[in-house]
């Protein structure tokens, strides 16, 4: 039980990129909260883009000096150190 609820709703996001700055503060508006995934390596990186429904999204990494101030009252994980495909790496040590 969940503050008296039977049912709970998980929020989970990937990457710690920079809309979830905007995310956040939408979130902390409602009183809701979320678990932020986060590539430790890949912290602070400028260069990444995804292409979708026609359009370049930024795929900017928050700065790891930031990532504090950025995810107060949310939980943050681990998910992995730089997001490599799983099933395509040959050394299991790397795993």
């Amino acid at each position: 039980m969940f503050n008296g609820k039977m049912k709970a709703l998980t929020f989970s996001y990937d990457d710690g990129v920079d809309q979830d700055i905007r995310l956040i503060e939408i979130f902390n508006k409602y009183g809701l909260k979320a678990t932020f995934n986060l590539n430790s390596e890949l912290l602070g990186r400028r260069e990444d883009t995804i292409p979708r429904e026609g359009k370049i999204i930024k795929h900017f990494k928050v700065n790891a000096c930031d990532v504090r101030s950025i995810y107060d009252g949310h939980e943050i994980a681990a998910h992995t150190l730089t997001h490599p495909l799983l099933p395509k790496i040959e050394d299991d040590k790397e795993i």
